[in-house]
């Protein structure tokens, strides 16, 4: 613990050259770069936090719980002219949206208080001009009425928010903004990176007190800051940042002057050396990231990720947790994870206050979550546990029982930790396909896992159910238990008498399998054989079952195996495959033709056909012949398919293997084309295309 008396301005000011030494990025082109925002920039992490590299960016996603039991999400996403704001109810259902104006271009933070919100933004002053607005905090009613703002100029900024983030705390009407900036060009021409400290009285939305200049940690400074967190404890301001020289380490400070005096430094500051980084004075290479700042009652608690500093081998970060004692500014650092090196990289960790005498520590890896509850002096209580689920930039905050944060991807995704039994639960969506004939509602079309399900269908008149799936797997009865995953529901409606999907029916002495049970013309119908053979098959368009109409869309595999009646089929022209071995070992069949929507000849599928002599398919969608599709066919030489224009290498590999075909018939526009991938396909034969 150091122990900092308040050093005047003017003795701060002639210090600067000698005991600063602020110091540059390693690779500060390339991030400046990648880093200038003149839009919001949607954050979609899903196994992460807020880090971009070595240093943080600002979080993106943000959620309030609201007084009717519900939530409100705010998030900056990229391609809109505004902020996005949703309203969601207590199960979780989207109830409105609205759209907050873009104040300066560059944004800083999000924050709610029991009076209002505010948002934080900055501009660029690539000019270096002391009447630019570098930094505005605007204030918000609860309906996002604009109640004003404040900004703070001549600030010492020439990119707020650069290679850190943004983090807010208040107190009664008093508000401390912790943040960053590169700052003017040094005497070495080079934009030096340092913390800012702001604040404000949210009453008047004036700034109290601001520090931007360079200096040391005996005032709250550390440059480089590679992320910031800020809390007020009993109206004394409480900062931590993460530092790659000074100080080269996690930094803690306690603030001496009662923020409620609107002063920052009237008694200095005390400084604590959290988690010491190991390496040289400003390395950007840290190996380590800062994921929160709590206060219990006993002490000050920092989470991170950290590689075993000072290990040259050591590459892979696990979680730690240090508590600084108030009264003794004592430190002890306690892992929560030891397998990083084996299993890779957690995440960097967000913490969560449940009381002022327990914590959740909450992390991830590889689409899997972990958490642990600490007490006030990071003790683990219960060991760590895990659970198929996802982290996004949004801060987790406590409701009631819940720790809830959400995940935005094609829908938001809510989870949440009750503090009770310390389970996890993932609220995911329920979404019922459209359908024909009926309709569906559901007991809830939001659920967690575990959860029952209801599902009660409606068909209309004449019409009774047929199948209803939930992704995809049939459901027997109407209730289904909610898996760790979005699900679909998917029902099917039939007219009363028709047959169901998965009946077997015989039509013209072929056998059928009805897949799509529909009976407005969308039916389906594989053919899986023949009841009675015969010498000459037409696999017709549709068939007629009851009075409605089916597509017949497949062969299926060994529909006609080892038929040796067959001498020559016609495919119908719905069907879109001929499955594996279909026709294989029809030993009479001689001529196959037709087919004018094939898309895929299955392997083998028309193997062990030794008289088979003409064969010509009419598709011009024809994507892939499978390999070994005419293996054994001793008589068949040529083939034509001079419709397709849809054939591939992939799509022909091996396909005329082990067969005697010595030309293929093709589009004239596709002799080029063709004769390369017929030849690169590894066909085993060599085989001349033509038109």
């Amino acid at each position: 613990m150091l122990d900092f008396s308040y050093i005047k301005r003017s003795i701060r000011l002639a210090a600067v050259g000698l005991i600063a030494c602020a110091v540059s990025f390693t690779s500060v082109g390339a991030y400046r770069q990648a880093d200038v925002l003149a839009d919001p920039v949607k954050q979609t992490v899903t196994d992460g936090r807020n880090y971009s590299g070595n240093w943080s960016i600002p979080d993106k996603s943000y959620i309030v719980p609201l007084d009717d039991g519900g939530y409100m999400t705010f998030s900056v996403v990229s391609g809109t002219n505004g902020y996005t704001v949703e309203y969601f109810d207590k199960n979780y259902n989207l109830t409105g949206t609205k759209k907050i104006a873009i104040e300066l271009a560059r944004f800083g933070a999000f924050y709610s208080d029991a009076t209002g919100y505010y948002i934080l933004t900055g501009q660029n002053n690539t000019g270096e001009s002391a009447s630019v607005e570098c930094y505005r905090l605007t204030k918000y009613d609860k309906l996002w009425n604009r109640k004003g703002s404040c900004g703070l100029k001549d600030c010492n900024t020439y990119q707020p928010f650069d290679a850190g983030a943004a983090s807010i705390a208040s107190s009664g009407d008093y508000l401390v903004i912790r943040t960053c900036h590169t700052m003017y060009a040094g005497s070495d021409g080079l934009h030096h990176q340092a913390n800012v400290t702001i604040l404000v009285n949210t009453q008047s939305m004036t700034i109290l007190d601001s520090y931007h200049i360079v200096m040391n940690a005996s005032v709250g400074y550390s440059s480089h800051s590679f992320n910031q967190y800020v809390k007020i404890d009993s109206n004394h301001i409480i900062g931590a940042d993460h530092g790659d020289a000074y100080p080269r380490a996690m930094g803690v400070w306690y603030y001496k002057t009662d923020l409620t005096t609107g002063k920052l430094l009237t008694k200095g500051v005390t400084y604590y050396e959290a988690f010491a980084i190991n390496g040289a004075t400003g390395n950007n290479y840290t190996g380590a990231t800062l994921g929160g700042l709590e206060v219990s009652d006993s002490s000050y608690l920092i989470v991170g990720s950290s590689i075993v500093q000072g290990s040259s081998s050591s590459k892979n970060k696990n979680i730690f947790v240090t508590s600084v004692n108030k009264s003794s500014g004592s430190k002890t650092t306690k892992w929560l994870t030891s397998d990083a090196a084996s299993k890779g990289s957690y995440s960097n960790p967000y913490i969560v206050k449940v009381s002022s005498s327990s914590f959740a520590v909450i992390w991830s890896r590889s689409s899997t979550l972990y958490y642990a509850f600490i007490d006030g002096n990071g003790n683990i209580q219960g060991g760590v546990k895990s659970a198929a689920g996802s982290l996004s930039d949004c801060q987790p905050v406590l409701k009631g029982n819940r720790i809830i944060w959400y995940v935005r991807g094609s829908s938001t995704i809510f989870s949440y930790i009750d503090t009770t039994d310390k389970s996890f639960h993932c609220i995911r969506n329920i979404t019922v396909a459209e359908q024909s004939h009926g309709k569906v509602t559901l007991s809830k079309d939001k659920a967690y896992e575990g959860e029952e399900i209801t599902i009660t269908p409606q068909p209309d008149e004449g019409y009774e159910v047929d199948l209803i799936t939930v992704n995809g797997t049939k459901l027997e009865g109407n209730k289904f238990t909610m898996p760790a995953a979005n699900v679909t529901i998917k029902a099917f409606f039939k007219k009363i008498g028709s047959p169901s999907i998965g009946d077997q029916v015989t039509v013209n002495d072929v056998e059928y399998k009805v897949v799509n049970s529909n009976t407005d013309g969308a039916g389906i119908v594989s053919v899986t054989g023949i009841a009675v053979p015969s010498e000459y098959v037409a696999i017709p368009n549709v068939v007629e079952i009851n009075g409605s109409y089916y597509k017949v869309n497949r062969i299926c595999e060994q529909a006609f195996f080892g038929d040796t009646t067959i001498r020559s089929v016609s495919i119908g022209a719905y069907v879109a495959v001929i499955d594996t071995k279909a026709f294989y070992g029809c030993t009479q069949l001689v001529k196959v033709s037709g087919g004018a929507r094939l898309v895929t000849i299955g392997q083998m599928a028309f193997g062990g056909c030794p008289r088979l002599r003409a064969f010509s398919i009419g598709s011009a969608i024809l994507r892939k012949i499978s390999p070994y599709a005419f293996y054994g066919d001793k008589s068949l030489k040529t083939i034509y398919i001079k419709k397709t224009t849809k054939l591939t290498k992939a799509g022909v590999k091996r396909s005329l293997k082990g067969s005697r075909i010595k030309t293929v018939k093709v589009k004239k526009s596709k002799v080029r084309k063709y004769k390369k991938i017929f030849k690169k396909s590894n066909s085993g034969r060599k085989v001349k295309v033509k038109k």
